[in-house]
This record gives structure tokens, C-alpha cells and sequence, in this order.
């Protein structure tokens, strides 16, 4: 029995080895190719089964990423805001079939009364999206809305779905409004000091942010036709996306953050089924096998032959480009901060799937 026991063991480790090892193949080729620069972090249960960082963080000083090395985490962001308003109606304060009128009055005062919260948080609210000149002057969330977005309406809103970044913004605005506080202030009260995480915070273009990545873009997420040279990331108030993208962060930070949800530390066992409860109401969304939830994309993928149970949550400005991938049944976590856009991060993290999920 006991030689048994070790054969069993000496097998586990052997099999573990030879993941890291295709794992390490998989991004060094990327890397070689010129298709990835970025942080990777998987985990089984609790546990981390790889992580490792490769190439540039600045590649004017050939700067390499590192653990600390923190990204600008785009719309993952709207995960953090997903569960401020959930704990915000845990409390009372927030109710999700309000409409925005109840919170914000002077804002789209023409269609405020057509438009509630959970249209928000689920991309059904109608509005128009916003441009990049929306970027290049410092905006509140309040102001955004105000002097950015017309009161108008694409479609009823509820009644179908359309990703748009001004729902979030216009969230943030509403928390800062039922808080009143700055959206800042509420990522560190609620989040950010309970779990002590040193290196969450909010992205503001003239700070200068320790550890903080550049971003490189040339717009060819993998396509090995396009030869452009990358390109620095334009110099765009990130902090105007509010909870809509501005929180920068680390994997091991996600990890953290994504771990306390599930022990129930930040919001309660009703709100975190909440999170990932998908709206099936409005169907399949972006010609994809998932639905849409505050907390990100649930669904099914084939890969590799297998059928995934996945929740998707990804993120892009400016030459960052993220995914943040849930296994529920295997109990897999697959986070992948790069920051360039080089590379196509969706092949990338499905063969990394394959790899483990043997």
C-alpha cells in the first residue's frame, strides 16, 4: 500500500511537470512570435498549478513583468462595480428594478424614467456608446453622462443587448450618488483595504502609478497579416471609463479578490449566485454559446473535444488585453494579463485549457 501511495504520487507530480512545462511552451512560443507579452496565473480550487511572467512591462527601458508588475485591467473592471451595487442592494440602498431617475434625476431627464438599474449591469439600457474624444478631457462619471451622452435611445430599454461601456460609467455615477463618495474612495473601502490588496487601485493618466505596465497597440489580436509595429498606448483619461475599466491591478490580486467572493467575505451567498445568475431572457449574446450576468459571460465551449462549463470576463483598452476565465466544474481559474494586443488571447487561453483539462 505504501508503495503504491508513492507510485500514485511520484505519477501527480510527473503529470504536473509535464503541464507546466507544455504551459511554458505555449507562451514562450506566443512570446517568440511576438504575440504575447503579459502575466499568467492558473489555479486548481485554491491552489496555484502555474504562474509566470514574460517580456516587457516598458519596452523603452526593456523593463520585464514581473508578480508586481500591475495592469490597467479594462472591463474587468465592471466586475468590481457588478459587486459594489450588489452590495449596495444587500443593504438596501440600491434596488436593481429602480429606475435611474430614483438615484440620478438630472441625468438623461428625456429617457431616465425607461432606463433601471439592472439595464446597467446587464448592457440592455438602450444608450448610445461613447468615442475616444470622450477621453481626452478628465471627466467625473456625472459629468461624463452629462456633457458626453445624448439622451437618447437606441432601443427599449430591456428589451435586448448591446455592450456599451457608458452603462457602467453611468453605474459608477449612481454608487458615487447612493455613497456619496468618490468611486475611488468606495474601491478601497469596500475592497481593496478588507482584503489588503496593495497593488488594486484606480488608473489615473497623470499619476505617476509604481509598477504600473505601458500598454502597446497595433490592433492585430493574432492576425499574422498585419505587420504593424506597436505602437504606445494614446494618452486617454482612463480614469473617465470609471467602473466601466479604470482599476488596475495583478493576477494575484484577482485571484485574491475572486477567492474572497466565494468565501463570502464581501457580499453574501444571494449576491454571489446573483452575480453569475445569466439573463436568458435576451438570448445568446455576440453570436457566442453565452449569456450574459453582472459578473461577466456564462456558457459552454468544445474545446478540445470537451464541453466547458465557463465564465468569461475580458478586457481591452488600448493595447491591454485580459481574460479572466472560470471553470466551475473543474475548478479551474485562468487569468491572463498582457499588455500588448498582439496576440489572439482567446486561442491562446483555450489551448492553455486544453493543456490542463485533460
Amino acid at each position: 500500500m505504501k508503495i503504491k501511495g508513492i507510485m500514485i504520487l511520484l505519477l501527480y507530480v510527473f503529470n504536473v511537470s509535464a503541464q507546466q512545462k507544455q504551459l511554458d511552451s505555449l507562451f514562450t512560443s506566443n512570446l517568440r512570435k511576438g504575440r504575447f507579452d503579459g502575466s499568467i496565473l492558473i489555479t486548481k480550487g485554491d491552489k496555484i498549478i502555474f504562474e509566470k511572467q514574460y517580456g516587457l512591462a516598458n519596452r523603452q527601458f526593456s523593463v520585464q513583468i514581473d508578480k508586481e508588475t500591475r495592469f490597467s485591467i479594462a472591463s474587468i473592471t465592471k466586475l468590481y462595480a457588478s459587486v459594489m451595487a450588489l452590495k449596495l442592494k444587500e443593504q438596501g440602498k440600491l434596488d436593481f428594478n429602480n429606475t435611474i431617475d430614483v438615484y440620478v434625476p438630472t441625468l438623461l431627464p428625456k429617457h431616465n424614467t425607461k432606463i433601471k438599474i439592472k439595464d446597467l449591469i446587464h448592457h440592455t439600457s438602450g444608450l448610445l456608446n461613447e468615442k475616444i474624444p470622450d477621453y481626452m478631457v478628465k471627466l467625473s462619471p456625472k459629468e461624463f453622462i452629462s456633457k458626453r451622452i445624448k439622451d437618447t435611445l437606441l432601443f427599449e430599454p430591456g428589451s435586448k443587448y448591446r455592450y456599451n461601456n457608458v452603462n457602467f460609467i453611468l453605474l459608477t455615477a449612481i454608487l458615487e450618488q447612493v455613497y456619496a463618495k468618490p468611486w475611488a474612495t468606495l474601491l478601497d473601502e469596500l475592497i481593496s483595504k478588507p482584503l489588503k490588496l496593495e497593488n488594486t487601485g484606480i488608473t489615473n493618466r497623470d499619476s505617476v502609478i509604481r509598477n504600473l505596465a505601458y500598454g502597446y497597440y497595433n490592433y492585430s489580436f493574432g492576425n499574422e497579416k498585419v505587420k504593424d509595429p506597436l505602437q504606445n498606448n494614446y494618452p486617454l483619461y482612463i480614469e473617465n471609463y470609471a467602473g466601466a475599466g479604470a482599476i488596475f491591478s495583478t493576477p494575484r490580486e484577482l485571484l485574491q479578490f475572486s477567492l474572497a467572493l466565494e468565501q463570502l467575505q464581501i457580499i453574501n451567498k444571494q449576491s454571489l449566485t446573483e452575480l453569475y445568475q445569466p439573463l436568458k431572457e435576451i438570448g445568446l449574446v455576440e453570436s457566442r454559446n453565452y449569456y450574459v450576468s453582472p459578473g461577466g459571460y456564462v456558457g459552454e465551449e468544445t474545446i478540445a473535444g470537451k464541453k466547458i462549463n465557463i465564465i468569461e470576463r475580458n478586457g481591452n483598452i488600448g493595447g491591454f488585453n485580459h481574460t479572466y476565465l472560470q471553470l466551475p466544474s473543474a475548478q479551474y481559474k485562468v487569468i491572463i494579463f498582457c499588455n500588448t494586443d498582439a496576440g489572439n488571447l482567446k486561442k491562446i487561453a483555450n489551448e492553455a485549457i486544453a493543456i490542463i483539462n485533460r
